[in-house]
């Protein structure tokens, strides 16, 4: 028997939730759709973005219908691009290419940036007859990207950090779990980028007041003076809010982020979180509302942060599974709405009952 008022098993209702006041969209949103793409596209989103050597990098899946516009998707990618603002980016006339042990890995998705010891690293997933993997992989220039390090299935959403903690690098990941059906945050070490372990939790889906079905890393941490701060997404699931999708299938999750702070010296230790979410789907772009064409509704996925030397907190995230947009706040307002925390659960071994 389940509990109900367990928060490791039992369902927990979310309810109404609404954006942050610390947080401003970009006026100009959306940055980045399907129509700046050089190459056929029907959707663009899920930008990971950093800066490096002056300029802002950008790495959005690209996705392409068939031409009767159902699912499945013909084809998916990742484009790579340059900016010289933050906004305005301009992609290269073909999409990243990602090769390990000679060939091109397909279906690369869901990049995240990172700048570590001066070069350039995109963490991603490819998709493949096997199930979805992800991976770490070093720029070589160009669009060419060399694979570091493989992981094995069901994995996404991995990140890794831009230093080296306490000697050793870092990753997050977010792997699918078969119990309880919810999926969590975990970090994983290496002495070389190449061989990982040493992995753990980070972050429960339980610790996340609007979550109830999973959460997972958005954009590489940012080192900042009171620890290393994580953009992170939430879901929740609403049987309520079920509906039909443009393609005829039904949806009733949303997707939101929102921040957790973890300690400098010892970043897999939770020491603040936002209890409510810094963003959730609300403008036409969002929503697809008011004529615009989105794939999936209430989703928004954060993949790329850039802290300015102003104090600005640049937030990129994909809308609607659709485009890529652009918030900003500052890091005293992010701490005015995070509150001291720790985690329900001290180790990765709660049992069922």
């Amino acid at each position: 028997m389940i509990l109900q008022n367990d928060p490791f098993r039992g369902p927990k209702a979310v309810g109404e939730l609404h954006s942050s006041p610390i947080m401003r969209r970009y006026a100009g949103n959306p940055i980045l759709t399907a129509q700046d793409a050089p190459y056929p596209a029907s959707y663009l989103f899920n930008a990971g973005v950093t800066r490096y050597r002056g300029r802002y990098y950008i790495a959005p899946r690209i996705d392409l219908l068939p031409e009767n516009g159902k699912a499945p998707m013909q084809s998916i990618c990742t484009g790579f691009g340059t900016s010289d603002d933050g906004i305005h980016f301009t992609l290269e006339k073909e999409p990243l290419k990602v090769f390990y042990r000679g060939k091109a890995l397909p279906w690369v998705c869901d990049a995240r940036l990172t700048v570590l010891e001066e070069e350039l690293y995109l963490a991603f997933c490819f998709e493949n007859c096997h199930s979805e993997r992800p991976g770490i992989a070093r720029w070589e220039g160009g669009t060419d990207f060399r694979v570091v390090t493989l992981g094995i299935p069901q994995q996404r959403n991995m990140v890794l950090f831009p230093e080296k903690i306490n000697g050793r690098y870092m990753r997050l990941e977010r792997p699918a779990v078969q119990y309880g059906d919810r999926f969590h945050i975990w970090y994983s070490f290496s002495p070389d980028l190449r061989y990982w372990g040493e992995s753990d939790l980070l972050l429960g889906c339980e610790d996340v007041p609007f979550a109830n079905v999973k959460i997972g890393a958005g954009p590489a941490p940012v080192r900042t003076e009171r620890g290393w701060l994580l953009i992170f997404h939430a879901v929740d699931d609403d049987p309520k809010r079920a509906a039909p999708l443009p393609r005829g299938t039904m949806w009733s999750r949303r997707y939101t982020f929102g921040a957790a702070l973890f300690d400098s010296d010892d970043p897999t230790r939770l020491t603040a979180i936002t209890r409510t979410p810094l963003m959730v789907a609300e403008k036409d772009y969002e929503t697809g509302s008011g004529g615009y064409e989105i794939w999936v509704r209430d989703t928004l996925f954060p993949c790329g942060a850039v802290l300015e030397e102003d104090g600005r907190l640049r937030i990129y995230y994909g809308a609607g599974d659709s485009c890529v947009c652009l918030a900003e706040t500052t890091l005293s307002e992010l701490w005015s709405v995070m509150t001291p925390a720790s985690r329900l659960a001290d180790t990765a071994t709660v049992p069922f009952r």
